[in-house]
């Protein structure tokens, strides 16, 4: 049967940058140098993905030299998380719990990129992706302190520590429960929440990060990016038999059909959606406003801004990539994509 999406509402006007097709330009040149496209297909599936107008619609307030910048991150990201997903290395939890220890490894709270070979426990992935990541790493670096490199790379190591769960479940033909789910699936979205703060050259202090008002504003960001992301995969990750996604696991927990799964996230989705739009609204509340400096009290108005950005960007990009087509031969052959 085809899947009918659920309708969701996104309050804030999508917007993007005029640098689009610069950025689609030079991610696919980035991807190429490094060879984190092996092959036509790989670079087939990058290019339809769409990546830079996913960026540009998250981050439209971005110069082109971060907005590049970061859109480069998402690549090679998604490209390593695709290995991740949908080859061997998916499905062996300790060898890629390996992999993920020697990436955070590069990732150094002084910014410095460390040169030459290092003990890697899996040749393929340093050789593709050890240069390409020393490559963001410098080029990240001038724009960012020491409190916000340790902060991102905790961010990935939150999300590696998911893959590495999901390879287990996988190993074991596990599908987890909604509640475990939904609590590890919200940590991916952090990595590209950071990098707000590349694009308008102001970090959050940790006193007003650590609020759980700004933490709960970013956990229903993420939950309704992250769900969305569900909806519409949910097709391809049936075909490749993974059932890490939420309409599965709903469908799963509760014996309903796709259809109904879908629909009930959808509203889950929604949901997540009108607690963000209505957290963005409130905060910073009177009593932390006038604590505030006038520049602080704008840096925060900007990031902000910058999270309804992604909210409304990824909801619109949603029906421009072909990122999550279930016909691409790697789905239908579920083979994977090709190794690295």
């Amino acid at each position: 049967m085809s899947l009918r999406m659920p309708h969701i509402h996104a309050e804030f006007p999508p917007r993007i940058s005029p640098y689009t097709d610069q950025v689609e330009e030079s991610t696919r040149a980035f991807v190429r140098s490094f060879g984190l496209v092996p092959d036509d297909g790989a670079r087939r599936h990058h290019e339809r993905s769409l990546l830079g107008t996913l960026m540009s619609r998250a981050y439209p307030h971005s110069g082109p030299v971060e907005l590049a910048l970061v859109t480069d991150w998402i690549s090679c990201m998604l490209v390593l998380d695709d290995q991740f997903d949908e080859t061997r290395l998916g499905q062996e939890p300790e060898r890629l719990r390996k992999v993920c220890d020697e990436v955070l490894g590069w990732l150094t709270p002084d910014g410095v990129v460390t040169e030459g070979p290092s003990a890697s426990v899996d040749r393929s992935i340093t050789r593709a992706f050890r240069p390409a990541y020393a490559d963001l790493w410098r080029r990240t670096a001038p724009y960012t302190s020491d409190t916000w490199r340790t902060r991102l790379a905790g961010h990935i190591g939150a999300f590696f520590e998911t893959c590495v769960w999901e390879a287990e479940n996988r190993l074991t033909g596990r599908t987890p429960g909604l509640d475990e789910y939904i609590g590890y699936r919200g940590r991916a979205l952090m990595p590209y929440l950071d990098l707000i703060e590349v694009t308008t050259h102001a970090e959050i202090p940790q006193e007003i990060y650590r609020l759980p008002e700004f933490t709960e504003m970013n956990q229903a960001l993420s939950d309704a990016d992250l769900w969305t992301n569900d909806l519409f995969s949910c097709e391809k990750e049936a075909l490749l038999g993974d059932p890490h996604n939420l309409v599965l696991v709903h469908q799963h927990e509760h014996g309903t059909d796709l259809q109904t799964a879908a629909d009930a996230v959808g509203e889950m989705v929604q949901d997540r959606f009108d607690r963000f739009t209505e957290l963005s609204r409130t905060f910073p509340g009177p009593a932390l406003a006038g604590e505030l400096p006038p520049a602080g009290l704008d840096m925060l108005r900007r990031h902000i801004d910058g999270m309804r950005s992604w909210l409304s960007g990824q909801l619109q990009w949603r029906a421009e990539t072909l990122r999550f087509d279930p016909t691409r031969p790697e789905v239908t052959s579920a083979t994977g994509s090709t190794p690295l």
